[in-house]
């Protein structure tokens, strides 16, 4: 489980400095992405990160975005 998260942080870190900030990167990107077992719940895994603040949504008007918090 702490390898699942520490890619999923890598990955959002990476997609932030890659956009500036500006732009997140997509819930659909990042399951495509990460790939996880079916055991593991990401759901789970960032509703965590999001109440230790490591990570924050942004609301396009086209989906839910992931990026670090400003």
């Amino acid at each position: 489980m702490e390898e699942i998260e520490e890619k999923f942080m890598e990955l959002v870190r990476e997609k932030h400095k890659k956009s500036g900030g500006a732009n997140g990167i997509s819930l659909y990107n990042l399951n495509k992405s990460l790939n996880p077992p079916e055991n593991v719940n990401l759901q789970e895994i960032m509703e965590r990160l999001i109440q230790e603040k490591k990570i924050a949504y942004l609301y396009p008007l086209n989906g839910i975005t992931i990026t670090l918090p400003r």
